[in-house]
């Protein structure tokens, strides 16, 4: 089963519980670079016809069985702590097991110990699963498999948006291909496979080569500039999830620090309501639910409501809860020159020095770029503060960005300075506290 994409919108009156699923994203070696396992949906298909996804499905209750948990390498109990504290053991090793079986039965590999069985015969299994014969159970049995659990990583988790008629609860996991193992189609789910390097299957998509949704292209961005699988484990892996803190930090201004940024637990983002009645939300990076289902709720206790998103820039840990609150409340998110480029969602981009007056306060752009080409800083007002991103302060704490441009990055720190002198500068991960003036920062 393909990994879960999210519906087109189509309007329900109570949303629909999320199913479990898994989905597991596989790394190999590349002339280049890492590369990762695409396969595209057929044109058939009812929804996301074409479009390009990880291996992945639903979790069967079955996968929580215990003649499969005994198979596991890892246990239930360090199953739920690698996934961040925020789920049951008896779930959280299902989730494994279920990107274990997903991808033996979508692209043919096996993350288990097969002993002597022959590799005819595991071909031959992975036939009967696909064609329904067996369940996996059964031929973990009789093949008498060790699930190598211990195998998968932990990077992100993503909640279909409460709008959309069927939904997912899914955790991602990442892989490298065993030495050996190769990629193979077999079923109707999935019409041709792909190995990719991250950045090219972006700007694949950029170029309108490739459809892709938006837990894929956060996926993707965060694997774009991995050297090796190592580097997976070390940089990405999900920590322990921490609850949504709101602060007012000025005047029109609230900060929501949110937990999983990019998806990932233990990875903040601040994102900041900015407005008095009509607001617009920046930065929103966390698409789990809970920090979103808090900005919206902060907005209708101030009186008003979330008119607009707008984005310093697109990396996921700022932009991954975008495209799911846009669908929710069916408002535009607005960027900055090329900032729409690397996202696979609808944006209003905005120029350099343009103003955004979809909140009753407005924000003007200013081009910031350093950290990324298409970063920008955001002044409310007249000057009451300024959301820098990540031109000030950290990135991200679980995640690897691009190189930044040192010469680029200096210049906006000044330009930004002389636009909005003396005003504080709010950044994307505070650390604590707000960064003041145009030489505080923490890198």
């Amino acid at each position: 089963m393909s990994e879960p994409v999210e519906p087109r919108p189509t309007l329900v009156t109570e949303p629909v519980e999320p199913r479990p699923a898994a989905t597991l994203v596989l790394l190999r070696p590349g002339r280049a670079g890492p590369e990762v396992l695409l396969g595209r949906r057929p044109p058939s298909m009812a929804f996301a016809p074409d479009v390009h996804v990880f291996p992945g499905g639903r979790v069967d209750p079955a996968d929580a069985h215990p003649s499969l948990v005994a198979r596991s390498a890892i246990t239930p109990a360090a199953a739920a702590a690698a996934l961040g504290g925020d789920v049951t053991p008896t779930r959280a090793i299902s989730k494994y097991i279920a990107a274990i079986r997903e991808a033996f039965e979508e692209a043919g590999v096996l993350l288990a110990d097969t002993g002597d069985v022959s590799a005819a015969t595991v071909r031959a299994a992975r036939a009967a699963l696909v064609g329904g014969e067996i369940h996996f159970q059964a031929l973990a049995a009789q093949l008498d498999l060790y699930l190598r659990t211990d195998l998968l990583v932990s990077i992100s988790r993503w909640v279909t948006p409460p709008s959309m008629p069927r939904r997912f609860d899914a955790r991602f996991f990442a892989a490298e291909l065993p030495t050996g193992a190769s990629a193979s189609l077999h079923g109707d789910e999935v019409v041709e496979q792909l190995w990719i390097r991250p950045g090219e299957a972006l700007e694949e998509m950029a170029e309108g080569r490739l459809q892709l949704w938006p837990p894929t292209a956060a996926t993707l961005q965060q694997l774009e500039h991995v050297r090796g699988f190592e580097q997976v484990r070390e940089r990405l892996s999900t920590g322990t999830l921490g609850s949504v803190h709101v602060e007012s930090v000025g005047l029109d201004t609230t900060r929501i620090e949110m937990p999983a940024a990019g998806g990932v637990a233990g990875q903040t983002v601040d994102a900041y309501l900015v407005g008095r009645r009509s607001f617009v939300l920046v930065d929103p990076g966390d698409p789990t639910g809970p920090a979103l289902d808090r900005a919206v709720a902060l907005a209708a206790e101030l009186g008003g409501a979330i008119r607009a998103i707008a984005l310093t820039h697109a990396d996921a840990d700022h932009s991954a809860g975008a495209e799911v609150l846009a669908e929710r409340l069916g408002i535009p998110i607005a960027v900055g020159p090329g900032g729409g480029r690397p996202l696979p969602y609808e944006t209003r981009e905005l120029a350099d020095g343009e103003r955004i007056d979809l909140g009753d306060v407005p924000l003007t752009v200013v081009a910031t770029p350093g950290p990324r080409p298409d970063h920008v800083a955001f002044v409310v007002g007249d000057g009451a503060a300024v959301l820098s991103g990540d031109l000030d302060g950290r990135r991200g704490s679980r995640m690897l960005p691009g190189p930044v441009d040192e010469p680029s990055l200096r210049a906006s720190r000044e330009r930004l300075s002389r636009i909005a002198p003396g005003a504080p500068r709010l950044a994307g991960h505070h650390g604590g506290r707000a960064i003041i003036g145009a030489g505080g920062h923490d890198r």
